[in-house]
């Protein structure tokens, strides 16, 4: 991993915010993330000042750590608008246990939606890179946009390998149906414990479905469904899909670090 000097532009946010959020200046010490397609890791760099307006990062070697192994999050999402993707981005990257986000067309969404800038690498990797900016666990994290002429199907979930072909694989699956007001599923936490806890000794992982504000249709649940899903609740409000997004992230992330301590505890008791 390349963790040599890393040089900021003076019009750079990041330059804004160490010299006039933090008050840093030459000598000064920050703490720093990189990542790569490998891994990431954290470190503390000196500030250097430079005579055009910019900043100079000098990371420090003897402070360099590994991103240590935490619970993962996949999240497949069926496509928003664009406004609301773009705010998404850099929240969903916030998550610091998310490392892959998948997204499709639902039967229910809106078609255009699949053409919209936000969908570009140019367009959402800065804003990936943003969202990890105050995360302690800098990471690599996958997109997979799905083709916008791709319809939901266990062939579509076979091939992006989220298809359940264990029970006992320790990877918690839900799904979450914005549209649905009918039915009562059991709240996310309790099936991320469940099913996180079947199989001791790894470090647990979710693959949270999110549908669209018009819900998923009863084939598309089916499928879920039939591919290892359960169908998950976060509570008795009916929820937009940006709304959904933040609170099924919060509360699986909540629910892996729990099931992660549990398991690190008992293997120290051990």
């Amino acid at each position: 991993m390349d963790t040599g000097a890393v040089d900021l532009e003076p019009n750079h946010e990041r330059t804004n915010h160490i010299l006039s959020h933090l008050k840093k200046t030459t000598g000064d010490i920050v703490s720093v993330g990189f990542v790569d397609s490998l891994g990431g890791c954290t470190c503390k760099a000196v500030v250097l000042q430079r005579q055009n307006g910019g900043v100079r990062l000098i990371p420090k070697p003897n402070t360099i750590v590994l991103s240590p192994s935490l619970p993962k999050i996949t999240l497949l999402l069926a496509v928003p608008s664009p406004a609301r993707l773009k705010y998404l981005w850099p929240v969903i990257a916030s998550f610091s246990a998310v490392t892959r986000v998948v997204i499709v067309k639902a039967k229910l969404s809106n078609p255009d939606f699949m053409l919209s800038k936000a969908l570009q690498p140019s367009m959402y990797e800065p804003m990936i890179e943003n969202g990890m900016s105050q995360g302690g666990r800098t990471r690599p994290v996958q997109v997979d946009i799905c083709p916008e002429d791709e319809s939901m199907s266990r062939n579509l979930l076979e091939r992006l390998g989220l298809v359940c072909n264990n029970n006992t694989d320790g990877t918690a699956r839900l799904f979450l149906d914005c549209g649905d007001e009918y039915v009562t599923p059991p709240p996310a936490r309790d099936i991320v414990l469940e099913q996180c806890g079947k199989k001791r000794g790894n470090v647990p992982s979710a693959i949270l479905v999110i549908g669209p504000e018009r819900g998923w249709t009863d084939n598309e649940a089916k499928i879920f469904v039939k591919c290892g899903f359960q169908s998950a609740m976060l509570g008795s409000s009916t929820l937009r899909a940006d709304t959904a997004v933040m609170s099924g992230l919060g509360i699986v992330s909540a629910a892996l670090d729990e099931c992660h301590k549990q398991k690190q505890s008992d293997q120290d008791y051990k």
